[in-house]
């Protein structure tokens, strides 16, 4: 009765699923509070703009059960890649399958492709924009048939949309950062006329304090557009030494809890191929099972 019980739920859930705002084990850990948070591999999913301040080539991989459920598998792969006169250019691919009795229900793949820039940049300030642009595929399936397992159901297509993301960030002298993220600007949208259903439109918005080197604590106001609702997102990174950083966030409506940590492993000098590093990161939930979210990545 429990299975069922969450398999509704979260068929409610994720009747959007293209808003999912934790993908990255690190964001997971802040409980999604990084919009100032300084650019990083994740940039490209909640703040382009971050995009402009990645040094190098960056690489990554990663994903998790949501909620712990094998029937719920979520996948992402992106990179970064500094161009001359374009400024920093990501790419991601990012994939989420709803499953059910060994079915596939519904998949969804997001092809992403961000650019960030600096608007102003000197020792005592930076000012970035950036955007991103999203295909996004929603794979419906098969209906039940008459069996009730699928093997005889109709095939029910699939529907693609294009959104637009737009993101904006400020730092002063290394201690303060104000960060803004816009989703779905242009209100990009599944299917037409009266099926026409619009993708979630979000606002995010937040600071980040710097007090002393290696430690950065955030809060930021996430707002879906067209509800009510407001959470509030807290988090601290931390890092202990060169090796070892550590997350833990927070955040309301729902109240939720992250912790995690990323490793990095020295460039193996001889092969010159970079650091890597490893990320872990696990999000509760009051009345799902908690999120455990890993990744790998490569800087180059």
């Amino acid at each position: 009765m429990q299975k069922y019980f969450y398999f509704l739920l979260l068929t409610v859930s994720f009747a959007q699923v293209s808003d999912y705002a934790y993908t990255g084990a690190e964001v997971s850990a802040m409980a999604g509070a990084v919009v100032a948070e300084k650019g990083n591999n994740w940039s490209i999913f909640h703040n382009p703009a971050g995009l402009a301040e990645i040094n190098g080539t960056l690489f990554s991989a990663g994903g998790g059960s949501l909620y712990g459920f094998k029937w719920l598998p979520a996948y992402h792969l992106n990179g970064t890649i500094p161009i001359p006169i374009f400024g920093k250019t990501g790419i991601a691919l990012q994939q989420l399958e709803t499953k059910y009795d060994g079915a596939v229900l519904s998949t969804e793949q997001t092809i992403s492709i961000a650019q960030g820039f600096d608007l102003q940049h000197d020792k005592n300030s930076r000012l970035s924009i950036g955007y991103t642009a999203n295909l996004i595929q929603w794979e419906l399936g098969s209906s039940a048939g008459i069996s009730g397992d699928g093997t005889d159901g109709l095939e029910l297509g699939n529907v693609n949309a294009v959104t637009v993301d737009l993101g904006v960030l400020a730092s002063l002298r290394e201690k303060y950062r104000f960060g803004v993220f816009l989703k779905n600007i242009n209100s990009g949208a599944f299917g037409k006329g009266m099926t026409r259903q619009v993708l979630p439109r979000r606002i995010n918005a937040g600071i980040t304090y710097m007090p002393i080197t290696g430690l950065s604590t955030s809060i930021v106001s996430e707002h879906l557009l067209g509800r009510d609702d407001l959470q509030i997102k807290g988090a601290i990174r931390y890092n202990l030494n060169s090796f070892l950083t550590i997350y833990s966030g927070a955040q309301s409506n729902p109240n939720r809890f992250g912790f995690g940590f990323t490793l990095l492993f020295n460039s193996v000098t001889d092969l010159e191929l970079g650091d890597y590093t490893f990320s872990y990161g696990l999000l509760t939930h009051p009345v799902l099972p908690m999120t455990h979210q890993f990744k790998i990545g490569i800087s180059l």
